[in-house]
């Protein structure tokens, strides 16, 4: 649980979506993953399979720098990360110049929040569907500066994106310094209406700070129409690249005062500067994002991503019906990608002492990854759509849990 009280809101009631899942992708997309068959593999969200092609191409990255660590890794390394750093802005329709690579988006949001200089009584605001690191985290920063961060309650089942634009807008004031929201909420599997929580920040003369954990990849993400004046991003989720590899990207209005979280020799001498090097770190990660870019293109990334929004579409439509479960939001495009976040039935719950015993009496009994997460005092499935997920894998899932419930 992420430690943030919540309220909680009377049902709404959402149209249903038809069960009908989507085709199953060919094998010239299923075949670059090499999971282990003998278990249900739903939890892409927290981090996948690297497909065998980027594993090979970062084996490939791996060895240029040891085959000549010195002139690699301490001459080269700018020449070569300027490309990849190229290819992931355009992927991402960002200014290449005030993109820089870290190991994962908390990193990149240490790194922004690190660099504000906050005073006391200054208000850090984000909601309580925050990744549980990033609210540590900004707990941290504005306790050093006797800062306080304000939590916004997004209760769930939420009528949707409006109702998320005026929670967030009526908790801002002439204190707020930065608002810091997910673009896609890990615990609650939805997506925010980041561009326009950006548009109301901009005209408050408030920064805004946007978690994209999930959504390089999962969305068709352009992060210059999103217009916030910070965004952090996973390239090691949805985009498939290696563990480690990530993004944080800054306005050019705010360029020159962001720093690495780990200061290095070159503090002060511009953006991409500091963020190539941030001290000795394997770069091969980095690299590879440009090549795991490219695995999908022939395929097209849109194809990829219609699939697996329609695969979670059904997954959530027949996790609910299964389950007898209310709909945690509308079922539409503007709110569901990837993942789905069903709440279990509470006497289902009662049998195990908490949440991760669920999850690992379904991993090991049922062979089953998939986390369940305790939002809200509530328990919910979380089930992540990939190009190798069938509907299946759901239906046994919900027979699973169905069969925990009635025992």
């Amino acid at each position: 649980m992420n430690g943030i009280s919540t309220e909680h809101a009377s049902p709404l009631s959402f149209a249903p979506q038809p069960l009908i899942p989507p085709a199953p992708l060919g094998s010239e997309w299923t075949e670059f993953w090499p999971l282990d068959s003998s278990y249900d593999f739903l939890n892409h969200g927290s981090f996948g399979s690297v497909p065998r092609p980027v594993r090979e191409a970062h084996a490939r990255y791996g060895d240029l720098v040891e085959s000549r660590p010195i002139e690699v890794l301490g001459r080269r390394y700018r020449e070569l990360l300027a490309p990849a750093r190229e290819r992931v802005s355009r992927f991402l329709r960002a200014d290449s110049a005030g993109l820089g690579f870290v190991t994962n988006a908390t990193e990149g949001v240490n790194a922004v929040l690190r660099s504000i200089e906050l005073r006391p009584g200054d208000v850090l605001v984000t909601t309580d569907h925050v990744y549980r690191a990033i609210h540590q985290t900004m707990k941290y920063i504005a306790r050093r500066a006797g800062a306080e961060v304000r939590v916004v309650p997004i209760p769930l089942p939420t009528s949707g994106p409006d109702e998320i634009v005026d929670r967030i807008e009526r908790a801002l004031d002439g204190r707020t310094r930065i608002v810091v929201v997910d673009h896609v909420t890990s615990p609650t599997a939805l997506i925010f209406p980041v561009e326009r929580i950006a548009a109301v920040c901009r005209a408050r003369g408030i920064a805004s700070l946007i978690d994209g954990a999930h959504a390089p990849g999962m969305l068709d993400l352009d992060i210059a129409a999103v217009g916030a004046t910070y965004y952090a991003g996973n390239l090691h989720k949805w985009v498939c690249a290696p563990k480690g590899c990530a993004f944080v990207w800054a306005d050019e209005s705010v360029r020159q005062s962001v720093h690495p979280a780990t200061v290095s020799h070159f503090l002060d001498e511009g953006f991409d500067a500091e963020f190539d090097w941030q001290g000795t770190r394997d770069i091969g990660a980095w690299l590879t994002a440009q090549d795991a870019i490219a695995l999908f293109e022939p395929l097209t990334w849109r194809r990829l991503r219609e699939h697996n929004r329609g695969l979670a579409r059904w997954a959530h439509a027949h996790l609910c019906e299964a389950l007898g479960a209310v709909p945690r939001s509308p079922a539409s495009d503007d709110m569901l990608g990837a993942m789905a976040a069903v709440v279990l039935p509470e006497h289902l719950c009662r049998h195990w002492e908490n949440a991760e015993a669920l999850q690992a009496d379904l991993y090991q009994r049922e062979r089953i990854e998939v986390p369940i997460v305790d939002w809200g005092g509530r328990w919910h499935v979380r089930v992540s759509c990939q190009a190798y997920n069938r509907p299946e894998q759901v239906e046994r899932l919900s027979e699973a849990l169905l069969s925990r419930a009635h025992r």
